[in-house]
């Protein structure tokens, strides 16, 4: 009978235990709350006698040459990493500058380009002022037929060209239209070995013939018609005209003279001239495809006595 009645009271003791540890454990976590809530609001004093300032000091003694070499570790790594990161934005603007001078180089060989024709074609007004020209721009240089010096122009019977036109540009006569097709045209340069060109002094108005040496310099012979004539160094010429302005028109600048010789023969003294167009730097050039309005001729009669 008293061991019947043992069995119950052990299990009467674990029951009663049970509440006692959880009553246990719930006053610890309440006194470390407590704990833990007084050191915040001795902390939150920020005074030199907070009782948490000697934990800081060691913890700081402790942890900081920790944080400093874990930081100095790390440093080379940021640098190294800020250092690529750098040399990719530098890079990109480099990339960027280039791009914008690139740019900027071709908008101004493009402008110093407008510019330049702009004043040949305005020249070109000035060499020729009572014609109709038709402006056009040298393409190609080379042979044509049996001619040697030669440029291609992209101007064309489209544009009202035809052979045995006169070519010129700002600086004086250029040459003459050989061939045309519908787009373009062949000029033969007064250079060239086979051209002969009417000249006139422009001092004393003698007339003579400009001829080609077909050199590459385009230097000029000037022949004189009368015997008595004597160009000086210096003298220039002029074109003196064709019949029916086909290939030359009057007026147009030649050349310079550069020297003298004397000629013996039917014609009189031979001179050197220095044309005033560079075959080498032609670009701009135009054809006169249109003669000036004639005006009418004045009558000159003697003057009637009194």
């Amino acid at each position: 009978m008293l061991k019947d009645l043992g069995t119950p009271a052990k299990g009467l003791v674990r029951a009663a235990g049970l509440p006692r540890e959880i009553r246990r454990r719930r006053a610890i976590l309440a006194l470390v709350i407590l704990a833990s809530f007084t050191l915040i609001v001795l902390d939150a004093r920020r005074s030199a006698g907070s009782p948490v300032e000697p934990l800081r000091h060691a913890a700081a003694s402790v942890f900081g040459p920790l944080e400093s070499a874990g930081s100095s570790a790390r440093q080379p790594v940021d640098n190294l990493r800020d250092r690529f990161a750098e040399v990719d934005r530098l890079k990109a603007e480099n990339e960027k500058l280039q791009a914008d001078n690139e740019k900027l180089t071709t908008e101004l060989r493009s402008t110093d380009y407008a510019r330049n024709r702009a004043a040949e074609l305005d020249r070109l007004l000035e060499v020729a002022p009572n014609y109709t020209i038709t402006p056009a721009r040298v393409i190609g240089i080379g042979g044509a037929q049996s001619f040697n010096h030669t440029v291609t122009i992209d101007a064309g019977t489209a544009d009202g060209v035809r052979p045995d036109m006169t070519v010129l540009n700002g600086d004086g006569l250029v040459g003459r239209v050989v061939r045309a097709t519908e787009g373009t045209s062949t000029v033969l340069l007064i250079g060239d070995r086979n051209s002969t060109v009417g000249g006139r002094l422009n001092s004393t108005m003698a007339l003579g013939f400009v001829s080609g040496r077909g050199d590459v310099t385009g230097s000029l012979d000037y022949k004189l018609v009368d015997l008595k004539a004597r160009p000086k160094v210096g003298d220039r010429i002029v074109s003196w005209g064709s019949s029916g302005n086909a290939p030359y028109v009057p007026g147009v600048p030649i050349g310079e003279i550069t020297a003298v010789t004397p000629n013996e023969g039917t014609l009189g003294s031979t001179a050197l001239l220095k044309p005033f167009v560079d075959p080498t730097r032609i670009d701009t050039v135009g054809v006169v495809t249109g003669p000036p309005a004639r005006p009418p001729r004045a009558t000159v009669s003697p003057e009637k006595g009194g």
